[in-house]
């Protein structure tokens, strides 16, 4: 439940429709009257104090903050800005803390998303330590929900923040690439939540479409950009390859349906897919590589005779990444189980790989005898090997296919009737039936298929 001041929802809606107010003077008055208007209002005290914050001039800031007892501290200048703002801006991160101590400190919100989006990793960690962020609430609102709540702590006059009201400070850093930050907001406990369905039809959903289609796809837009941040997947995600695939696929298929955001998503799904490559890019042993290609090894059983499992590459595949599979770290883990148990045959030529091919080819029958009787021997760990039951069943299917062929050759006669000629061998009998020894292909081929 959000907190309200006393007379409810009559108080709520007194206060929208100020806000839209104030949004339609400035729309017919243009932008040139913060040149006109802003700073005349000012007085001699305020333009001094608000001078000392952008200036870091910390002894005047604390001697007016201490002493002055006119000083309205959360005062603007003509471009809208406080003096929290100016500090933050021109990263003054004393008189950030000096103006923090205030209790009714205004925009405390402006001056965090100012500070992310300069990367002032210290200002960022003294603004989250005020009293304004305890519980962690207000780091899971926008600003556009924070208005609800009726109070300062983001600007709503006629400029309003800088920032768009539905960025929230983690999505800020997000978009930003600010890995520390990010690590600071996380564990504060700030998330980006992922949007809804597109065909969602919510109450909430169906809400901010009517109200604003633009900014409820706007919205939508910017939390995909947060969700896709390397920044965010490597620090939010426990298998962050797994997430990086799964949201590229999302992505791909949010650009067939929002057709008029369809170079965006298609964007944030390429860059999806680098991030993975460039996860496989980082890998500095085998361990590091087996890891990311066959992800969770505890929730995934493994393979063939404890063969790894590949998870993670029969998912690109799926998900048609190419340069992941392709990529030469890839490549050599999969070269490493294709030879498996036959480490030396990698590196012999192509003519010694042919010499072994004829032999599995020759010696095919009495190899398979040989598996079937003893399938834990040395032979057998050769023979499960991926290379060799290619090998074996490229062989078997070629000798198969031979077969087929020799056996309809041999009982091919041909034809010798002239056109439209019909000859019968014993006009009187209606039905013949004839029937002939099996020949040698054919005793092959029923012993190869009941072998198979």
């Amino acid at each position: 439940m959000r907190p309200e001041k006393s007379g409810g929802g009559e108080a709520m809606h007194r206060r929208h429709t100020t806000l839209r107010e104030k949004g339609r003077r400035q729309a017919v008055r243009g932008p040139a009257y913060m040149f006109n208007e802003r700073g005349t209002s000012l007085t001699a005290e305020e333009e001094r104090f608000l001078d000392a914050a952008e200036y870091g001039n910390i002894p005047v800031v604390r001697k007016m903050l201490d002493e002055s007892k006119t000083l309205n501290f959360n005062c603007v200048d003509y471009m809208g800005q406080n003096a929290l703002q100016l500090a933050v801006g021109n990263e003054h991160l004393e008189v950030t803390e000096l103006l923090l101590k205030k209790d009714s400190l205004a925009r405390v919100g402006d001056g965090l998303l100012l500070a992310i989006s300069k990367g002032y990793v210290r200002i960022v960690e003294a603004i989250l330590g005020h009293a304004a962020f305890a519980g962690g609430l207000r780091l899971t609102l926008s600003p556009l929900e924070q208005e609800l709540r009726d109070d300062d702590f983001y600007a709503y006059d006629e400029d309003g923040t800088r920032f768009s009201h539905d960025v929230t400070p983690v999505i800020l850093a997000a978009h930003c690439q600010e890995y520390e930050i990010v690590h600071i907001l996380l564990l504060k406990g700030a998330r980006i939540e992922r949007p809804h369905d597109y065909f969602c039809k919510c109450g909430e959903c169906a809400e901010k479409q009517r109200r604003d289609s633009f900014s409820h796809s706007r919205s939508r837009m910017n939390a995909y950009k947060g969700l896709a941040s390397p920044a965010y997947l490597s620090l939010s995600s426990e298998d962050p390859v797994l997430t990086a695939l799964e949201l590229s696929n999302e992505l791909s298929r949010l650009a067939n349906i929002e057709t008029e955001f369809k170079n965006d998503y298609r964007k944030l799904s390429m860059q999806c897919k680098d991030f993975v490559v460039g996860v496989l890019d980082l890998c500095r042993d085998t361990e590091e590589v087996e890891a990311i290609l066959n992800g969770d090894v505890d929730q995934v059983p493994p393979g063939d005779h404890n063969r790894p499992c590949l998870s993670r590459v029969k998912l690109a595949i799926k998900y048609e990444v190419k340069k992941f599979v392709a990529h030469p770290n890839c490549q050599q883990q999969l070269l490493t189980i294709w030879y498996e148990n036959l480490s030396g045959l990698r590196q012999q030529s192509i003519g010694v790989k042919c010499w072994t091919v004829l032999g599995v080819t020759v010696g095919l029958p009495f190899l398979a005898i040989a598996y079937w009787i003893m399938p834990c021997s040395k032979l057998g760990q050769i023979l499960r090997s991926p290379f060799m039951k290619f090998v074996a069943h490229a062989v078997s299917f070629t000798i198969f296919l031979g077969l087929l062929v020799v056996n309809a050759s041999d009982r091919f006669e041909g034809v010798k009737n002239l056109p439209n000629e019909t000859i019968t061998d014993h006009p009187r009998q209606v039905f013949r039936v004839k029937t002939t020894q099996f020949s040698w292909t054919e005793l092959l081929i029923m012993k190869w298929v009941l072998g198979e």
